[in-house]
């Protein structure tokens, strides 16, 4: 019943999108704009990272509308996720999240990890029980346990706190669209609001960056 009602949700709010529904949405009101902008990977692509953590009940809900709203994304926008590191078992869960991209089974495991931590309320918030979560998908405890105390994933979640310390945010699920703005629940009202603000501000980017572009190319 709980699988129905999920895709009835997104099913309803791709369909929502699909109507080409317009707002017009206030930066202090609806979104909020970063004090320092980040640098993104690819000043050619707008980029989206999702502010997450699999300990969130929040971001559990949120992931199959943000899970189908990514597979619609314009080639000229970007999307990644940023684990929220605000205290223990964030952490573990932040390091699990990086050892499973090193890995190079991120998305094999994304959502039944979700599952594991809030449908099946299994205790994963300690490394050990992580890497018998991780044996079910074929990974050897031994080998979990160096990729996770590895150098890489150590500086992975080291670049992930600073990120959500310049994020500012208040609360998880959150957005950042470009590196410039932040989307909260609290402000968008609603997670469905959420994205349709990402699709404002990524309109209002790919505006501002043909508008540069035109400069740049009158200026030669």
């Amino acid at each position: 019943m709980i699988k129905k009602v999920a895709i009835f949700i997104v099913c309803w709010f791709v369909g929502n999108l699909a109507m080409g529904e317009s707002f017009d949405y206030e930066e202090g009101t609806h979104y909020a704009e970063l004090v320092i902008p980040l640098k993104t990977g690819n000043k050619d692509k707008i980029e989206v990272t999702e502010y997450f953590s699999y300990g969130c009940p929040h971001c559990y809900q949120f992931d199959p509308m943000i899970t189908a709203w990514e597979e619609n994304l314009p080639g000229d926008v970007t999307f990644s996720r940023t684990p929220a590191i605000w205290n223990k078992d964030y952490q573990v869960y932040a390091q699990t999240y990086y050892v499973a991209a090193a890995l190079d089974i991120a998305e094999k495991l994304h959502t039944p990890l979700f599952q594991a931590i809030h449908a099946q309320r299994k205790r994963l918030n300690d490394p050990k029980l992580m890497a018998k979560f991780f044996s079910d998908f074929g990974i050897d405890p031994v080998d979990f346990a160096k990729v996770y105390n590895s150098f890489g994933v150590r500086a992975s979640v080291q670049q992930a706190e600073a990120r959500g310390r310049a994020y500012r945010a208040t609360g998880v699920p959150a957005i950042i669209v470009n590196g410039k703005y932040r989307i909260e629940g609290q402000m968008a009202g609603s997670n469905s609001n959420m994205l349709r603000i990402a699709d404002y501000l990524i309109q209002k980017e790919r505006e501002t960056m043909k508008s540069l572009a035109t400069e740049s190319g009158s200026g030669e």
